[in-house]
């Protein structure tokens, strides 16, 4: 397998090898065992620093599609399946199988695609009344993640999230007590994980940590469009929520001129601000305002963060757990 980049493209060189080996993966290029040439052979073969596939490898490997051994080398241990975000897990390759049995069963008794759809759609409205609901706060140090988490992730039938910032845990601790006392689960970042559990000592809740990485996509957008003489500006509600994004912009080697980010929301004082950046990023919630009073020459880029995928995994879990525990 030839692995391409285009040094010329303003994705950065670490994406390119990452969704390469994915797409090779999902195409059939390559399959589970297949070994990898270690980061200095790739490295020299693509002309690119070490780092950089060391980069390609360290996220692959975080999502688990390879598996790097000492003395023994680097190897493919997904199949498409996995890499495929519809079936995480591998026993899913199982389940596909047993779905592709049911519709021949029924085509052989004279079932319609529809009405099969229709009985499989009216099963699972059935079962999913014997879940009980899970309640799940949220703690997070930013309004923006808490905005997107409760809004936009989905985590099944009968789940309820409770966004909280993790300020109200020191600023009115008693009000962040009586919040989280009818919840089931707790989820936080690894970030901050140790502080949250310290303060939760004394009750019986169980804590999850997940992990937020940048959306690939967004990463992307940026990438495609930042030139190292363009100036960024980003727009969102807190400090802590533009530090991250610096950070992850400059983890992917993205050059730009400068950066910088505004968080008021005077609209005299964001125009001044908007009319000096070649390109506009946001956080979730910000973009409507902002592409009211940007130049529509001006690229606006909304910057989300997302649990990765092992994080996603053991949060479904740990929530089916809970559901089975109530059931039982």
């Amino acid at each position: 397998m030839d692995i391409k980049i285009d040094k010329n493209s303003r994705i950065p060189l670490y994406l390119q090898i990452r969704e390469y080996l994915k797409k090779a993966l999902l195409e059939g290029q390559v399959k589970q065992g297949y070994q990898l040439p270690t980061e200095r052979e790739l490295s020299i073969k693509l002309n690119v620093s070490r780092n950089t596939v060391s980069m390609a490898y360290k996220e692959l490997s975080q999502e688990k599609i390879i598996s790097s051994t000492p003395g023994k080398g680097t190897f493919i241990v997904s199949d498409q399946f996995q890499v495929n975000p519809l079936f995480n897990k591998k026993e899913n390759s199982l389940l596909v199988k047993s779905i592709d049995l049911i519709i021949q069963k029924a085509l052989n008794l004279n079932i319609s695609t529809d009405d099969l759809a229709s009985l499989i759609h009216q099963r699972i409205q059935e079962k999913s009344t014997l879940f009980k609901n899970v309640r799940i706060a949220f703690i997070e140090c930013n309004q923006e993640q808490l905005i997107y988490f409760s809004k936009k992730l989905e985590l099944g039938t009968g789940v309820h999230i409770i966004p909280i910032l993790i300020d109200e845990m020191y600023h009115t601790p008693e009000d962040f007590i009586r919040k989280i006392k009818p919840v089931d689960l707790i989820v936080t970042t690894f970030f901050h994980f140790e502080e949250v559990r310290t303060f939760l000592k004394d009750q019986d809740k169980k804590i999850v940590a997940i992990a937020l990485d940048p959306q690939i996509e967004t990463m992307v957008k940026i990438a495609r469009v930042a030139f190292p003489d363009m100036r960024i500006g980003l727009v969102c509600l807190t400090q802590k929520f533009a530090e991250r994004v610096f950070k992850s912009i400059k983890y992917a080697g993205i050059k730009y001129k400068s950066i910088s980010y505004m968080t008021t929301h005077e609209e005299k004082i964001l125009q001044q601000f908007i009319d000096k950046c070649d390109i506009l990023i946001t956080s979730p919630g910000r973009k409507k305002q902002v592409q009211k009073l940007r130049s529509k020459e001006v690229p606006l880029i909304e910057f989300i963060y997302i649990p990765d995928k092992g994080s996603i995994d053991t949060l479904k879990k740990t929530i089916l757990e809970l559901q089975k525990k109530e059931v039982s």
